[in-house]
């Protein structure tokens, strides 16, 4: 249920991951192309310094950052206190990190969709937008003392200009450009990828939605109150000039359905966790028609908040359940108002919405499976519609665990999932997340406020002059 969103921000959010805030290590690895190709470091020398660039990092943030801290720090502070941090970039259970590359792992990919790091046989590379001097400059110190295998312990003080809270370093410029598909300033569409094309609506959406709600208290809610409701996408003229934004509306909307279907599982599964050995279907069914409310599905959805303004533009119905109503109450609403968006979108916004072709198949649990259900339980009480849901989780966990299972040479099968099912009857030990997936949309506000493009300094989300001028917005 959570893939058709994960894949349209995947797609609207190229370069960007939901592990991805920190700019300086963009620029760190981009670096380190450029130094690994200049030196002819092959794949493990670049693993090597990799390591070591990011446990020097860690300790310059140690001293240095109070806003923001470096990829492993509490580790690296541990090994500090313990005497050891000597030894924190080599592999073992004394490292900074568990992961063979430490925090490239996570910064690879997006580097790469950015365009600054290529692999070639497990060695960085640069990619299509080689390192500029200045950026490499930046980072030469630290890279000299990682490849020459110095303790960076005594050189924290000298390596400061790297901490993550030091301001207008020269590889912000540079990398600004990249997120912003911009030289100097200026946008040439014909000079980058459709990645960087889609980054840089991304962006111009969301700094637009900045402008226009300024109140908001997250990068996310104004997208919610610019682009996911009301007629801005239409009435805006940045807005309506990108066809993005009615993508996002559209991945925007579908985030609700997948978020109340996740709190409904996670609350089934600790009905579960709470009964000391395990329960039957029956005692899950107790349990949800508790929750549900009096009256036929029908009257239910009479109680809906409106949908949609006088212009057909979608209205904060799912926020407005969420406030007012109890959980489960609220969540068995969204689910029955992403089936009603279903027949009140259209066009990107609907693509988006169900991310498949409008003739495709759908999936299990998606909005138009709820609209059916919806259909088939139009005049039955509510209770008994929320039974049938448990019986779409239930069925969803068991395919979802058996896609995922693994057989072993010997034969042994191991299913992954917090809940089974033996002989009837359901037993976990561990209780589920009840989480959203992300939007990366507060991972790029982030980072694009270290970049100079937003603001957060007078209390309130503001766009700065260098973010209106490189995405050409209005002043």
């Amino acid at each position: 249920m959570e893939a058709p969103v994960m894949a349209m921000v995947d797609t609207l959010v190229p370069g960007v991951s939901t592990l991805t805030q920190l700019v300086r290590y963009y620029g760190l690895y981009w670096a380190l192309s450029g130094f690994a190709d200049e030196e002819g470091l092959d794949r493990a020398a670049c693993q090597m310094l990799v390591r070591r660039a990011e446990v020097g990092l860690a300790l310059v943030s140690r001293k240095h950052d109070t806003r923001r801290q470096a990829h492993g720090l509490d580790r690296v502070k541990a090994l500090v206190d313990q005497g050891t941090v000597d030894g924190a970039a080599e592999l073992g259970r004394a490292s900074y990190s568990p992961r063979p590359w430490g925090f490239w792992s996570q910064y690879g990919g997006p580097s790469m969709t950015l365009g600054t790091v290529r692999v070639d046989g497990g060695a960085l590379r640069p990619g299509r937008h080689p390192c500029p001097p200045v950026v490499l400059q930046l980072f030469q110190p630290l890279l000299d003392i990682a490849v020459k295998r110095k303790s960076p312990m005594n050189a924290v003080e000298e390596l400061a200009v790297l901490a993550l809270d030091t301001l207008a370093t020269p590889d912000l410029g540079p990398l600004g450009g990249l997120f912003t598909a911009t030289r100097a300033g200026v946008h040439d569409p014909d000079e980058w990828t459709g990645d960087d094309h889609t980054r840089r609506a991304t962006l111009r959406i969301l700094a637009r939605a900045v402008q226009l709600c300024p109140e908001a208290e997250r990068w996310t809610d104004a997208l919610h109150a610019c682009v996911a409701y009301g007629d801005a996408v239409s009435a805006d003229p940045v807005l309506a000039d990108e066809e993005r934004a009615l993508a996002w509306r559209g991945v925007l909307l579908r985030h609700w359905s997948v978020g109340a279907w996740r709190r409904l599982w996670a609350a089934l599964v600790d009905q579960v966790v709470r009964v000391s050995g395990s329960v039957a279907r029956e005692d899950l069914y107790d349990w949800i028609s508790s929750e549900a409310p009096a009256g036929t599905v029908r009257d239910f959805v009479a109680d809906f908040p409106r949908t949609v303004n006088q212009n057909g533009h979608p209205l904060p119905a799912e926020q407005q359940v969420r406030d007012e109503w109890t959980p489960v109450e609220a969540d068995l609403a969204v689910l029955l108002l992403g089936g009603i968006r279903r027949d009140q979108l259209s066009g990107h916004c609907l693509l988006a919405f169900l991310n498949r072709r409008s003739r495709g198949r759908g999936q299990f649990l998606d909005p138009s499976w709820v609209a059916y259900r919806h259909r088939e339980h139009i005049d039955r009480p509510v209770a008994e519609l929320a039974r049938a849901f448990v019986d779409d989780m239930l069925a969803q966990s068991r395919r979802v665990a058996l896609r995922k299972m693994r057989v072993d040479n010997d034969g042994r099968m191991t299913l992954f999932s917090k809940l089974h099912e033996r002989n009837g009857r359901y037993f976990a030990d561990r209780a589920e997340g009840a989480s959203n997936v992300g939007l990366r949309i507060e991972q790029l506000g982030t980072m694009a406020e270290q970049l100079d493009l937003f603001t957060t300094e007078s209390g309130q989300l503001a766009v700065t002059a260098c973010g209106v001028e490189w995405l050409a917005l209005p002043k």
